[in-house]
């Protein structure tokens, strides 16, 4: 009988030691906490005699005797600290639903992917990336770390400077890094409908981030409204350089998203009508004869698309 008393007594008492050792603790955080508000209130009463302030002195002393208040307080903090961790460490993204309204995703079984590449995850692949050089990019080494690897994207006086991939629908991107971790700051990809740059028109997509990595620097050129220059390296050993000719912002819509033409008249009434959209100081003419490629984001509040186009001026 002493033995069952016992073993309940030694986890009572454990139990009892570590609350009495908390509320010790909270105690004390509690009196220095509330005991620097004191000070403070209590000189801002010399300097301003208002009622008020002399009625939070009284107050900030009864708190520090009651430590419960700063357990609340310490809980409201760490929830605060959850949600910036939730908004900003993953580059605080706005996320959307899918970047292509009204377009069918095909179906996908994504791959696992490699336990190489999982257990060699970069922190910020975006940051990483973003630091190299032409002369620094290697597709054969790309490809063995992501195998849908397609091309490599540089946009002028941006942070847009990354490998670009394309898998067979436009969702898996949108929730994945590029060493196929899962990640709510995404990755630049083609739309799975386009055809290694024969297309028309070629559409990147890419998460609008506040440090303005991804396709968060979309937004810059646009507002600048310079001429800008996009430079495109294909994993066919292709160097492609485009020009901006349109840049605006604009409701959800699948119109700018188009692949496919009927004809020339069809492909030139596009053209026309992002033109006219066009928001930048800039005039460069586009016509039937020139391939294009459009950059796509969500705009700052989630509500729009941030859009830019640019035609093809040459292919070295």
């Amino acid at each position: 009988m002493k033995i069952i008393k016992t073993i309940f007594f030694i986890p009572i008492s454990i139990i009892k030691l570590f609350k009495k050792g908390f509320y010790t603790l909270s105690l004390f955080l509690s009196r220095g906490f509330y005991f620097y508000l004191e000070k403070l209130f209590t000189l801002l009463g010399k300097i301003f005699p208002f009622k008020f302030i002399h009625n939070l002195v009284d107050y900030f002393n009864r708190m520090k005797e009651q430590p419960n208040h700063i357990v609340s307080l310490i809980i409201w903090f760490l929830c605060l600290l959850y949600l910036f961790d939730t908004f900003h460490i993953n580059n605080t993204v706005y996320t959307e639903e899918a970047f292509v309204e009204g377009v069918k995703p095909k179906k996908q079984v994504q791959e696992e992917a490699p336990k190489s590449i999982i257990l060699n995850k970069e922190f910020n692949l975006y940051r990483i990336y973003g630091k190299y050089s032409i002369e620094d990019i290697n597709f054969d080494h790309l490809k063995e770390k992501n195998a849908q690897t397609v091309a490599w994207i540089i946009v002028e006086n941006t942070n847009i400077n990354y490998p670009v991939v394309q898998t067979t629908d436009n969702d898996y991107y949108l929730t994945h890094s590029f060493d196929s971790a899962p990640s709510t700051g995404g990755w630049p990809f083609i739309d799975y409908r386009n055809d290694n740059f024969n297309d028309k028109n070629t559409i990147f997509y890419g998460h609008n981030l506040l440090n303005e990595t991804s396709f968060g620097g979309i937004k810059k050129v646009i507002s600048n409204g310079k001429d800008t220059r996009i430079i495109v390296l294909t994993s066919d050993g292709k160097k492609r350089i485009y020009k901006v000719f349109s840049g605006y912002t604009i409701e959800p819509e699948t119109y700018y998203l188009q692949t496919d033409f009927n004809d020339d008249n069809d492909y030139q009434t596009f053209l026309d009508t992002l033109v006219q959209r066009n928001k930048m100081s800039i005039n460069v003419p586009v016509t039937t004869s020139n391939q294009i490629i459009t950059l796509s984001t969500c705009t700052n509040d989630n509500k729009g698309r941030s859009v830019i186009h640019a035609k093809l001026v040459t292919t070295e």
